[in-house]
């Protein structure tokens, strides 16, 4: 069983920021969810449509380590100031206080993200700024 304590605000944050990339194609159902995982101190949202990948990540306020994939969830606007939420068998409850939720965890394995957000810099460009001003003060908002 996995279980974390989160600032509502947070939640409501990191949902806004992950909602884009949900796929509404069927016949993907992992990628018509969210990837909720846990490591004790940070809960990542990911989304991935098969084009996009969002992620975004907070600090808990207490938790344990758990990994689900769960449906697109609303946070109701009675919510509490904080919000459990809790993995079990095939489920997972977001408790917002007076408002609980339940959903069934979507099967399958979620795309290995990770390696795909590895950012290398292969190369650096080393310019006076005064010519980059000059430039864009010149093209008056116009890229050619």
């Amino acid at each position: 069983m996995g279980r974390v304590v989160i600032e509502t605000k947070k939640l409501k944050e990191m949902l806004k920021n992950v909602r884009h990339a949900i796929s509404k194609e069927l016949f993907r159902p992992v990628f018509t969810g969210i990837l909720l995982e846990s490591d004790k101190k940070e809960l990542s949202m990911v989304t991935c449509d098969g084009y996009k990948l969002f992620k975004s990540v907070s600090e808990v306020m207490e938790g344990n380590k758990f990994k689900v994939v769960v449906p697109l969830f609303s946070i109701p606007k009675e919510a509490d100031d904080n919000t459990i939420i809790e993995t079990r068998k095939g489920f997972v409850k977001f408790d917002f206080g007076s408002v609980k939720q339940i959903y069934k965890i979507i099967e399958g394995e979620f795309i290995d993200y990770k390696p795909l957000l590895i950012r290398e810099n292969k190369f650096s460009i080393i310019f006076d700024s005064k010519y980059l001003k000059e430039a864009l003060t010149n093209s008056q908002g116009r890229v050619q």
